[in-house]
């Protein structure tokens, strides 16, 4: 007996020693360890180890996705996704308790419609993404894809109850949100401040730039300083016929090829080349470059006159393209010579998309020296106009057809007008105002609330 003790007992030291347990830890129990309490409210280990799971999965694959590397294993990453994780859980239970307070857990028979219909269109879009991405060439019917669709999800733990449940949060921190930002507003002192902010900006990027400029106000941007040299064009296009267009594109491609050819060729006579020149290549190294630099240079001649071939061809192509458009680009240019409205002549003949609908087809293009992104044909042609009112002839484009154009307007050099971008300053400003002051609010309710955290128990 006492032998029987003492291996016990030495048992028990050599499992205590070696870090040893019999007691294996329940994963159910592990899971339901307290990390975070406010009052009544828990949140488990379980629930923080998802939320980080997913938060390091997401950053894999955004870096993935932009080609950068990125180790969801090291300490550094899992800490900080912790961090941020149980940041993002304190931040939700103090505004669950607001909720409760406040009463806008209680919601409307139009706010509970809302929850709904949000709830079946995020759920019938995860759907319909399963099913493109992986039943699209299953012969399933398309009710039998969906029923498959929906197990999967399921398998994820996102069912129609989830979608739901993560519809009526949404509404209901919206409405807490409402709530704490329903007094922010912007005043003309702050919208004059940014405005004269955005100005010297604006004037320091652009005024020595306006082909920069002209690119941006073309793309939509909201402009704040207009430099000089900048001038507003129409034009109407006549494009190439669908089929000449064709012949265009294929001619074009075999110029890139021979490129291509003459570009690899290029590359074997410098290697060749700088064998040769080498003084520390033996001779027998020398002899081999001096035959890989002639049969090089013998492809080089049969690739540049490829590439002379393929171009002249191109620009045959390409002349019997215009050539098919001349009556038409003609014909336009007759109606305005006789008096036509440019405007009603455009509407009616141009092919140019960006010239059909929205600012540009009522301000005209922006265009200015320097500029680049348009056709330079386009763009020389434009600024060879003397004076505002000036028709082009038939400008050849590059890539799309005859361009006829006409100069509008000259830019204002200077500070574009207050009122002018008063509502887009006001819209910019009031949102960053009303995203700080709910996240102030926020961080003042989590630095006041007495949290009881186990940080510790996520070591394990």
């Amino acid at each position: 007996m006492k032998k029987q003790a003492i291996l016990a007992l030495m048992l028990a030291l050599t499992m205590i020693l070696t870090g040893c347990t019999l007691v294996q830890k329940d994963a159910a129990v592990d899971a339901a360890t307290e990390i975070i309490r406010l009052g009544d409210q828990v949140v488990t280990k379980g629930q923080v180890q998802e939320e980080v799971q997913a938060q390091l999965d997401y950053m894999a694959y955004l870096y993935s996705a932009y080609g950068y590397s990125f180790d969801p294993t090291s300490p550094e990453a899992i800490a900080d996704a912790q961090n941020s994780v149980i940041d993002s859980f304190k931040k939700q239970l103090v505004a669950n308790e607001k909720i409760k307070e406040l009463g806008l857990d209680q919601l409307t028979e139009e706010e509970e419609a809302k929850v709904q219909s949000d709830a079946e269109a995020n759920f019938k879009s995860n759907v319909d993404y399963i099913v493109s991405s992986k039943y699209a060439d299953s012969e399933l019917s398309d009710e039998e894809k969906n029923e498959k669709a929906k197990a999967d999800l399921e398998t994820t733990g996102y069912t129609m109850e989830k979608a739901l449940k993560d519809a009526r949060e949404t509404v209901i921190n919206g409405k807490l949100r409402d709530e704490i930002i329903k007094d922010v507003t912007v005043s003309d002192d702050e919208i004059k401040t940014e405005y004269d902010s955005r100005v010297a900006s604006a004037k320091e990027t652009y005024e020595n730039s306006a082909g920069t400029w002209a690119t941006a106000a073309n793309n939509g941007t909201t402009l704040y300083y207009t430099p000089a040299g900048v001038r507003f064009v129409k034009q109407i296009l006549t494009k190439f016929t669908d089929e000449d267009q064709g012949a265009i594109d294929d001619a074009n491609g075999k110029v890139t090829e021979a490129n291509t050819a003459v570009t690899s060729a290029n590359a074997k006579v410098t290697t060749a080349q700088e064998t040769i020149d080498d003084e520390k290549a033996d001779a027998e190294a020398k002899e081999a470059a001096q035959k890989d630099l002639e049969a090089a240079q013998k492809e080089l001649e049969e690739a540049q006159a490829a590439l002379t071939a393929a171009q002249a061809e191109a620009d045959k192509v390409k002349e019997t393209a215009f050539a098919n458009i001349d009556a038409a680009a003609d014909g336009i240019l007759e109606e305005l010579a006789a008096g036509a409205d440019w405007d009603t002549v455009m509407a009616d003949k141009n092919q140019d998309p960006g010239m059909q609908s929205g600012v540009t087809a009522e301000r005209g293009y922006a265009v200015a020296a320097d500029m680049t992104g348009f056709d330079p044909a386009f763009v020389e042609a434009a600024m060879a106009l003397e004076k505002v009112g000036d028709v082009s002839g038939k400008v050849k484009g590059d890539s799309y057809g005859y361009y006829i154009i006409r100069y509008v307007s000259d830019s204002v050099e200077g500070p574009i007008a207050l009122e002018e971008v008063k509502e887009t300053l006001q819209s910019s400003l009031l949102s960053t105002k009303q995203n700080t002051t709910y996240n102030d609010t926020l961080q003042g309710w989590v630095d006041a609330a007495d949290f009881k955290v186990n940080l510790d128990a996520l070591k394990d």
